[in-house]
């Protein structure tokens, strides 16, 4: 067979296949076998259907189109691999010619996968949280911890920030009762601003037996009004927290004194900062790549690629999680089109992602290492539990050594990529690249565990406040 490649509109191509009639024969034996055992002819038994016979019967021209559409495929693959083709989708495969005799002509339209040029990557800035702890974030921490300890107690002082408060809450739009927005009892922490915009600066200053209205601005592009809130204050309380001492540091913790339980959460801290610094300031370098492309709208195909694969991911991780699509859903209060949304968005960055490092690996000339593919290989081969030699065969004909070799690529070019990346605060200092290049190992555990310090931090106040009757 021999191919030919035609440029097409875009990032698309024609592929002209010639094929000569000896190279379809094994197809056309293929067909016949399989159409001697669909067709039931009297006097033969179903499998045993001479060629002439069937020839004889369907026609060769019918024959000779099954043939063809049967191996159309094969035909495509090949063309694809021996010119090296980065194809994401085929629209469609026409005979030509050879229908029904002599050599065939297959055409193809395909879509490649564009490439993009990055200009200036070598010059991208990122601009993150400084991962110094600094004597607030410790005071920060020892306040939330303190808040577990703490009592609450009425007050008669003006309401301010902190102040746990008991609230009726009554709505109207337009004069009209919003029966949805009504709550008697509830509690609501001064300064979460998450209930009711406006919520806090209405009650601020204000004091038990009040009685406040605010207005809520209907969202933009609404044609609805705004709503009138009328808040009832029924009791106001203040969390009054214990000394920071050494007998509380006792009681609170492991540790026997303030200064031993201050260093831990500085330790603790640093390395929960470190580690979100290091994952932020890889998707800042990302996102600055994303902006160098100058490719404005990605095909539909590839975005089609990256959600096909992401559903199949996330199908996978229910299924491994014994949970149904309608419990996660219920769970996480997200209904199906906001799910979808999410993963549509998340395969469009996954394909924009994808394209900038193959960029950057086209820039950079990145190369693997033939010893580092092979242990690269070796450990899914393990992983699979498969012979090496059989792993790497079946690999090697299918063209998924190539993929294997591409993503180390990727990896080792964003590697030198992100160890050029320009690193400051939000007040332009410079920042060592030691922070984020020590034991990432560790600092990601330290991130894990400050997370869900955190959590039992919030259960523990919120329970707290329960058992106060607030």
């Amino acid at each position: 067979m021999q191919s030919t490649i035609t440029p097409a509109e875009g990032s698309a191509v024609k592929i002209v296949m010639d094929i000569d009639e000896v190279e379809l024969e094994p197809s056309v034996n293929a067909a016949l076998n399989k159409i001697s055992k669909e067709v039931r002819i009297p006097g033969f038994r179903r499998g045993k259907v001479p060629r002439k016979v069937l020839e004889a019967k369907l026609g060769r021209s019918y024959i000779r189109s099954e043939a063809i559409n049967e191996a159309a495929p094969g035909f495509l693959g090949e063309a694809i691999r021996s010119n090296d083709l980065d194809v994401i989708a085929t629209q469609n495969v026409t005979v030509k010619s050879g229908e029904e005799s002599g050599p065939i002509v297959l055409e193809a339209d395909v879509e490649l996968r564009p490439e993009v040029n990055i200009a200036g990557y070598q010059g991208v800035k990122v601009v993150i949280p400084s991962p110094e702890v600094n004597d607030q974030d410790i005071q920060d921490q020892l306040k939330r911890l303190r808040e577990q300890f703490g009592e609450l107690a009425e007050t008669d002082a003006p309401i301010a920030v902190d102040h746990q408060v008991s609230i009726d809450v009554r709505a109207e739009r337009d004069g009209e009762h919003v029966p949805n927005l009504d709550v008697e009892d509830f509690l609501y922490r001064v300064g979460e601003d998450d209930f009711i915009p406006g919520l806090d600066a209405a009650l601020t200053g204000h004091a038990t037996g009040d009685e406040v209205t605010f207005e809520v601005p209907a969202p933009e592009g609404s044609a609805e009004g705004p709503i009138t809130c009328f808040v009832k204050i029924k009791k106001v309380n203040q969390l009054n927290l214990p000394e920071m001492t050494d007998a509380w540091a006792s009681e609170a913790s492991e540790f026997e004194t303030l200064a031993e339980l201050e260093n831990s959460l500085k330790e603790q801290l640093g390395g929960t900062k470190k580690a979100r610094s290091r994952m932020l300031y890889r998707d800042k370098a990302l996102s600055g790549l994303i902006e160098l492309m100058d490719l404005k709208e990605l095909p539909q195909a590839l975005i089609q690629n990256e959600f096909d694969t992401l559903i199949r991911d996330f199908s996978s991780r229910l299924e491994a999680q014994g949970i149904t699509l309608d419990q996660y859903l219920t769970i996480t209060g997200a209904s199906s089109d906001q799910l979808v949304n999410q993963i549509l968005a998340d395969a469009q960055n996954q394909a924009k992602v994808d394209l900038v490092l193959r960029a950057l690996v086209r820039e950079m000339g990145v190369e693997v290492d033939p010893e580092d593919l092979e242990k690269e290989i070796r450990r899914y081969a393990d992983a699979a539990q498969v012979d090496y030699e059989e792993f790497h065969d079946r690999i090697t004909e299918n063209g998924q050594i190539k993929a294997v070799e591409l993503e180390m690529a990727k990896s080792k070019a964003l590697d030198q990529f992100l160890a050029s990346v320009e690193i400051v605060d939000e007040e332009g200092n410079a920042i060592g690249r030691e922070f984020l290049e020590e034991n990432e190992a560790k600092s990601e555990e330290a991130l894990a565990e400050g997370a869900e310090s955190g959590k039992d931090g919030e259960e523990e106040s919120s329970r707290g406040e329960q058992d106060d009757g607030v």
